[in-house]
């Protein structure tokens, strides 16, 4: 089974952490790398090209609105699940490209539905 490649980016070290065991315990996801700033974002997703990046909606040097427009123009094959303490950003978020977005505080089998929702066709995935 090809695992759906997933970039997290995300300034604290904690939660960076645990998005990339968690990810990794799932049988059909892989966290492929993690950032902790948006430039750093912006160079592994075009290092790593995941198919999906988990972003932060503040980072230091970007934003996570800036990046989801970035990637939008920049590598559009990437899909983008904004990830916040602010839901009011979602709608916005959206406006700026991103497929989804999801609350920290929304129990973690949320985002693993949005990773697996926002992922691309099977016949446009990578192997």
């Amino acid at each position: 089974m090809t695992k759906l490649r997933v970039l997290v980016a995300e300034k604290h070290p904690l939660i960076r952490e645990d998005l990339r065991y968690l990810i990794n315990a799932e049988a059909d996801l892989e966290c492929v790398g993690v950032a902790k700033n948006g430039r750093q974002c912006i160079d592994l997703c075009r290092q790593l090209l995941p198919e999906v990046l988990v972003v932060d909606e503040i980072l230091p040097g970007a934003d996570g609105l800036a990046i989801a427009a970035i990637v939008g123009n920049q590598l559009p094959q990437i899909r983008v699940v904004m990830y916040t303490f602010n839901p009011e950003v979602c709608e916005v978020a959206r406006g700026f490209g991103a497929a989804d977005c999801i609350a920290k505080d929304t129990p973690f089998d949320v985002l693993l539905g949005a990773l697996r929702q926002a992922a691309p066709a099977p016949s446009l995935r990578r192997h």
